[in-house]
């Protein structure tokens, strides 16, 4: 590694480095995991709140005898909520700081479940889950962000890894617990709300708890609301993350959409936690394989991520055409694995070239494009399936995100390396300071 050494002011000498994506933070060897730790579970939580209701969903309409257009409208809501806290405040985090953001996104939260446990009507879910969406919008992102700022030894890449995981977890373990619940607890429409509403206070404790000096953001104050933009010189960089966010949450999408009727019309499975276990079985797959590729460079994960994608869409496409379990259950792991090799692509690069200051924008644009990933499919798979019938809805779409993943295919270089000065005083201190990108962040 190539290093320019010059003079500077004082007797202290400065020395601008190409480095890896790993430096210590400034002024220390190693952080306290403490923060990193605190946010970790407190973005888990949210996270598994966002999918919880999903198997409750079917008892909700059994109860209260709305269409499925209706539950078209109830995901679509919470789409919607999401995607606008992001796009509106998706800078928030880079200007107060990423804590009081995570404790408005938990509180948001609260909100939702405690709307949840009063409903007695759709007009009620539709509320609780735009509330929720709100949440998991204003969380997402700034606890993205937070934990590559508060990882202990300021390694990117474990930090990216992090994300993808409790992505992946949450998202699976809130739709299992609660499905087990409704299957074999009482009062399958509260008790698991009441265990969310505890996690959700111990997530706000936990956030309360972390300490990281007054503020965390690098750049001065400035309008919060804004629509978030990309700095222009990461974005070829970002476009190739967001891509694979959009097809690694459309494969989620796509799953959402077809295994609660598959299972129950195909293979005749009503059991709430059968089902249940069938998401967790996805999304545990996506926790376990970006485990299983974590030494790949971001540009060899996205190759196999993208590699997998059109087998583990064409598995669930021959289950949904022949009925038939195999194809289904050996598809989910295919598509599950792809989906989380994606997300820790796709976060790695960000990681990478995402300047400090704007972190938070970025992986909300980064969020943005993810949502829509996931939530486009499943509008679209339930309009198509009522015109055409699932099984040709469920191969138009396979076709179409087949055909997206083309571009993570191609071989190409990674983004080049962050740099960081280092400088050393007359006390003989040293920090390592990220420099800014070469031109410009606007």
């Amino acid at each position: 590694m190539g290093q320019n050494l010059s003079s500077a002011p004082g007797g202290s000498a400065t020395t601008t480095a190409r480095a890896g994506p790993e430096p210590a933070p400034e002024g220390s060897a190693v952080r306290s995991s403490v923060p990193y730790t605190l946010t970790a579970f407190a973005y888990l939580v949210i996270i598994t709140a966002g999918g919880l209701p999903t198997p409750l969903y079917v008892i909700y309409q059994k109860e209260w005898g709305f269409s499925s257009g209706i539950l078209t409208v109830i995901f679509a809501v919470y789409a919607a909520g999401l995607v606008l806290m992001l796009l509106l405040f998706g800078r928030l985090s880079d200007r107060v700081g990423r804590r009081p953001v995570l404790i408005l996104g938990i509180l948001v939260a609260v909100a939702s479940t405690v709307v949840f446990l009063l409903a007695s009507n759709v007009d009620w879910l539709i509320a609780a889950r735009v509330l929720s969406g709100m949440s998991v919008g204003l969380c997402a992102n700034t606890a993205s962000a937070a934990l590559t700022d508060f990882e202990p030894t300021g390694n990117r890449s474990r930090a990216a890894l992090m994300v993808a995981v409790i992505t992946a977890v949450g998202v699976g373990v809130g739709p299992f617990y609660a499905g087990f619940l409704a299957q074999y607890a009482p009062d399958p429409l509260t008790l698991s709300f009441w265990v969310l509403l505890g996690l959700l206070v111990l997530a706000l404790v936990a956030v309360f708890g972390i300490r990281v000096g007054p503020r965390e953001s690098t750049v001065p104050s400035g309008p919060t609301h804004r629509f978030v933009r990309v700095p222009s010189d990461i974005r070829p960089v970002f476009a190739l993350a967001a891509l694979a966010a959009v097809i690694g949450f459309a494969l989620a999408g796509i799953f959402s959409g077809v295994s609660p009727s598959f299972l129950s019309q195909d293979l005749k499975i009503t059991n709430h936690a059968i089902s249940g276990a069938t998401v967790l079985l996805t999304f545990g797959c996506a926790a376990i394989a970006p485990l299983v590729v974590r030494d790949l460079s971001q540009r060899r994960m996205l190759r196999m991520g993208a590699a997998c994608v059109p087998v583990g869409l064409a598995l669930i496409i021959a289950a949904v055409w022949t009925g038939a379990a195999a194809p289904f259950f050996v598809g989910t792991v295919v598509c599950g694995s792809a989906f989380g090799i994606c997300l820790r692509g796709g976060v790695g690069l960000l990681n990478q070239v995402a300047p400090v200051g704007e972190r938070g924008e970025v992986f909300s644009a980064f969020f943005v494009a993810a949502y829509l990933g996931l939530s486009v499919p499943v509008v679209g798979l339930g309009v198509m399936a009522d015109a055409v019938g699932l099984p040709v809805a469920a191969l138009i779409l396979g076709v179409v995100i087949s055909l997206l993943s083309i571009p993570l295919l191609l071989p190409g270089r990674g983004p080049p390396a962050p740099e960081y000065t280092v400088t050393a005083g007359p006390s003989g201190t040293q920090g390592l300071r990220e420099a800014p990108p070469p031109g410009g962040t606007s």
